[in-house]
């Protein structure tokens, strides 16, 4: 087979000329709708990049993830991916999206195709349209937007411009890919940069104007609504709208269903009810998933919202008015989206609705994303040493915490490295491969081939070790139903319509997720002060030893006590069992570990996260209660410090801990009485210093570390890492050197 692969610009002259003499040998043909895009694919636009120098067809017979050239089968319009993918030392560059010669570039729905696919991975800038007989090249950090769809073209080429413009098309060659061809393109002018809106960015913006807008309308209807009632029904109706747009573009449910009711709203000229039409769909995703958000909702179920409202929120996620690829954002994008969402509430006042930054935001400065870097950092070192030579059996056993969890990055992390572990671990183990009868049962598997022939874990083993293996305590009831979310969003991650109906695949995971205060117990109600339900609210105490078990089903009896709110964090009693002699017997829970149950036990494996940070200004109220409880007290200590305290004493023997803080505890005369804790209960086993490098987007004069600790003898050296440079790929690595 002649290899076309081209070394040089010459030759890639020659080899250009060949193919504009093959496509005006046969121009009516391939300008015919006869001449499909797979055909113009596989006549001229493959050979075209081939010419370039690009190893297209994967001559060199290297894995899917090492390709140089990852090349989608069908046609884009099916599978939703570019029709390729161009990397240089395993990173994408650019993306190019193909059409038969018959199709008008000029089309912005191609144009908003080929643009919004790199725009919302937040990583890839370019992305190139070509039909053969057109080139185009487009700005891709530029936000899409229908009105002006050519906005960002940088490169417009004619078939009979190539022969005068070699070298220009030879910038898309590797050599000069990777000497920076592309980026070398890029205007630099202020209106350009201002224009660079990146996806997560203009998400938030979206996001927290259909809050307001829904909050406003709710509160209209419902005047009485509090403050918590409000942000509690906007919550949960976004989440649920948002889950299904993401299900839906990454083809888990069926397509267009939350469209299709805004369409068929204005259709019928407004004579129904687009909130009753969501209601039978709301309840079969409750049945076919077991997810917490789709629940029966008393407070939502009662709320009426007027139909305009919820077919612009909807409108505004579909093409072609929405920019927005939900089978491209990655959930721990998601995440850091909604970290910053989570820093603004709703608040009623006389006349209207507010959505505001959270007083302890706004003095705190803002909200700061954990970078992944340090998520993947904290996790590989603590989550990924515990778990290290163990089976999935034993792995069943192992219990990670996240105690402030926000949106659940930490978790996430955690999540992802158990998938990856059990993938390697079920392909090196093929022998422990579940086998069924009936090849209708093979989706029960625990690991599959997708399309590309990459392994994937199968669903049921991801929710397995969501439900046995992943904690998390947060005192905003709103982060704690989104971190449910992205961990259910994560657990359907690929599936790609392969599942099965009402398999109740996710598990319930309010016994996991928990709302409450990782610092305050209940016994601070028992100190003399007496509380009204705003300052319960506020506190949000949780016992720690209190959760048993869920709550048990009622088998024709009464509980023998009212059942707490969920998240408050209290303990529940066994429900009694009539037996047939007319008596009662109690029937224990034998369902997956609790919180209480993993505190008796001995505590948690892992304890990972990045603590709020609160100053001690703003802890006046709580000073009494946590100088009887915490050792590390200091009448100006800082939020962290407790929070160091208590990650420590919920880790289990042997257990490992990480936390991304402020490295002032290593030094300040606040933090000598948690040295002095820390010296006695657990031992250092590295330091990662960050000095006054800008780890968080956007914050000054943040001194941070990662502190590894254990829960083990003190070894005789400790690692301490200075970071000099954030122009690094992989942490581990850096500090490794």
């Amino acid at each position: 087979m002649e290899c076309l692969l081209a070394a040089t610009q010459k030759e890639f002259a020659q080899s250009l000329e060949k193919l504009i003499g093959k496509f005006e040998s046969d121009k009516p043909f391939y300008l015919s709708k006869e001449c499909s895009e797979a055909q113009a694919r596989i006549d001229l636009i493959t050979p075209l990049f081939k010419a370039l120098g690009w190893d297209v067809e994967n001559e060199a017979g290297l894995p899917y993830h090492e390709r140089e050239v990852v090349v989608e089968r069908g046609e884009s319009d099916v599978h939703g991916r570019p029709d390729y993918s161009f990397r240089v030392g395993g990173q994408t560059k650019f993306f190019v999206e193909a059409k038969a010669p018959s199709e008008s570039l000029s089309d912005p729905r191609h144009i908003l195709q080929a643009k919004s696919y790199p725009w919302n991975t937040k990583s890839v800038f370019f992305a190139v349209l070509t039909d053969f007989e057109e080139f185009r090249f487009y700005d891709a950090s530029i936000k899409p937007d229908e009105r002006k769809p050519d906005e960002g073209l940088l490169l417009r080429l004619r078939y009979a411009d190539y022969p005068m413009s070699v070298e220009r098309l030879w910038e898309f060659s590797p050599v000069r890919v990777a000497a920076g061809s592309l980026d070398a393109m890029l205007p630099r002018d202020r209106r350009t940069q201002r224009m660079r809106i990146p996806v997560d960015e203009a998400f938030l913006d979206e996001m927290t104007g259909w809050r307001e807008e829904l909050a406003r309308n709710i509160y209209k209807n419902s005047p009485g609504r509090t403050a918590r009632q409000l942000n509690e029904v906007v919550q949960r109706l976004l989440d649920r709208i948002v889950f299904i747009r993401i299900a839906e573009d990454r083809r888990i449910i069926e397509r267009f269903q939350l469209r299709d009711a805004a369409e068929q709203w204005r259709a019928r000229g407004g004579k129904f009810s687009i909130f009753d039409w969501l209601r039978p769909l709301f309840e079969k995703i409750n049945d076919d998933f077991n997810g917490e958000i789709f629940k029966p909702n008393e407070l939502l179920e009662s709320t009426k919202v007027d139909s305009e409202v919820l077919a612009r929120i909807i409108e505004r996620l579909y093409p072609p008015k929405s920019p927005y690829r939900f089978d491209v954002i990655g959930v721990e994008l998601l995440g850091s989206i909604y970290e910053r969402y989570l820093g603004k509430t709703i608040r009623p006042t006389a006349k209207t609705v507010r959505v505001e930054e959270k007083p302890e935001v706004r003095k705190a400065g803002g909200v700061y994303y954990t970078p992944k870097y340090i998520v993947d950092y904290i996790v590989k070192n603590t989550v990924g040493k515990i778990i290290e030579g163990k089976t999935p059996r034993q792995i069943e056993k192992i219990r990670i915490l996240d105690p402030a969890c926000g949106s659940g990055s930490f978790l996430i992390g955690a999540f992802q490295c158990l998938i990856d572990y059990h993938t390697q671990w079920y392909l090196e183990h093929p022998e422990q491969e579940v086998r069924h009868a009936h090849p209708s049962l093979d989706f029960m598997r625990e690991v599959h081939k997708d399309p590309n022939g990459n392994a994937r874990l199968s669903v049921y083993r991801k929710a397995k070790i969501l439900r046995n293996n992943l904690f998390g305590v947060d005192i905003d009831p709103q982060a704690v139903e989104i971190t449910m979310m992205s961990l259910y969003l994560k657990a359907l991650e690929g599936e790609k319509s392969q599942l099965p109906p009402k398999q109740s695949l996710l598990p319930e995971l309010k016994y996991n997720i928990i709302c409450g205060n990782s610092l305050i117990g209940p016994d601070i109600y028992d100190q003399g002060t007496l509380f009204g339900d705003e300052e319960r609210d506020r506190i949000n105490a949780f016992d720690w030893y209190g959760s048993t078990g869920v709550p048990p089903v009622n088998v024709g009896a009464i509980h023998e006590s009212p059942l707490p709110a969920a998240g408050a964090g209290a303990g529940f009693k066994s429900a009694p069992i009539t037996d047939r002699g007319g008596g009662s017997q109690t029937r224990p829970y034998t369902g997956p570990a609790t919180f209480g149950d993993i505190m008796r036990s001995g505590g948690f494996d892992c304890v990972i996260g990045n603590p709020p940070y609160v100053r001690q200004e703003e802890l006046s109220s709580f000073k009494e209660y946590l100088k009887r409880h915490y050792e590390s007290f200091d009448g100006v200590a800082d939020l962290y410090v407790y929070f160091l305290e208590k990650d420590v004493k919920v880790l289990k023997q042997g257990g490992r801990f990480g936390i991304i803080v402020s490295s002032s505890f290593l030094r300040t005369d606040f933090a000598k009485p948690l040295r002095a804790f820390l010296e006695k209960s657990a031992a250092i086993l590295k330091i990662v210093d960050f000095g006054g490098l800008a780890v968080f987007e956007n914050a000054k004069d943040t001194y941070v570390c990662i502190p590894l600790l254990g829960k083990q003898k003190q070894p005789s050296y400790v690692q301490v890492s200075k970071v000099m440079s954030l122009d690094f790929e992989d942490l581990d690595a850096y500090v490794g050197r």
